[in-house]
């Protein structure tokens, strides 16, 4: 969901894949990614590399698979503006590149789950009535407005490192991926939580959600996006072994 103000198309999160697999896997890879609004065509960057990663494109942040979707992300961009060119001051600011966060998750069907992080989107590894697994944050409080993050500019990557964690998931669990805002939310507002984690819930009772936290200034005004995945062994739709 966009910032309250905006159109949909001024989204700069991005989330992949777009849709449930059809039939079982044995692995499931799934994440999402913040563009930095202060920079150019940053939601572009952010989808880019949500969907490298699912793809297998991006299993680590080396150098020349980062230049690759760099490059990538300037076709794009020069696709986009070749019957309408960017005035030049907006090509100034595009010199300077864009930034986005990544989190991605990757499930398998041995009952093993490994992520990866760059800034600060979050995953929650959660077993109903027991205990959740936050990460790479845990605490509201550790949140701050200077998160590492993926620039198309190598420059920006030189000291880059991502986080990484491990940990092994059964029936019954769930993963949200969050991007920052709405990651913060639900550290916070625990009264919040169960709504978020509703078996029903949907885009249409999403945004409504939403309106009432920003209205009630307890979610910040910012991109918002929410996955929730929910793997399985059988015969369903998922991950199998």
């Amino acid at each position: 969901m966009q910032k309250a103000g905006n159109a949909p198309e001024e989204y700069e999160d991005a989330f992949a894949p777009a849709a449930a697999p059809g039939e079982a896997c044995q692995e499931f890879r799934c994440a999402v990614a913040d563009g930095a609004t202060e920079t150019s065509f940053s939601g572009l960057w952010a989808q880019i590399l949500v969907e490298a990663f699912v793809d297998k494109q991006l299993k680590k942040l080396d150098d020349e698979t980062l230049r690759q979707l760099s490059r990538r992300w300037r076709q794009e961009i020069d696709q986009r503006t070749r019957h309408k060119p960017l005035p030049w001051y907006a090509e100034e600011k595009l010199h300077q590149g864009a930034f986005s966060s990544l989190m991605g998750l990757v499930l398998r069907g041995d009952g093993v789950w490994r992520a990866l992080c760059i800034g600060d989107s979050c995953l929650f590894h959660i077993r109903p009535r027991q205990a959740i697994y936050a990460f790479p944050y845990h605490m509201p409080e550790q949140f701050n407005n200077h998160p590492a993050l993926i620039s198309t500019n190598a420059d920006g990557n030189v000291t880059l490192k991502a986080r990484v964690a491990y940990g092994r998931w059964q029936d019954g669990d769930y993963f949200l991926l969050l991007t920052d805002a709405l990651a913060h939310f639900f550290m916070s507002q625990r009264h919040f939580r169960s709504r978020l984690v509703d078996g029903e819930l949907d885009q249409t009772g999403f945004e409504p959600l939403i309106e009432q936290a920003r209205g009630e200034q307890i979610c910040r005004n910012d991109d918002v996006t929410f996955l929730k995945i929910t793997p399985g062994f059988g015969d369903v739709p998922g991950v199998v072994a």
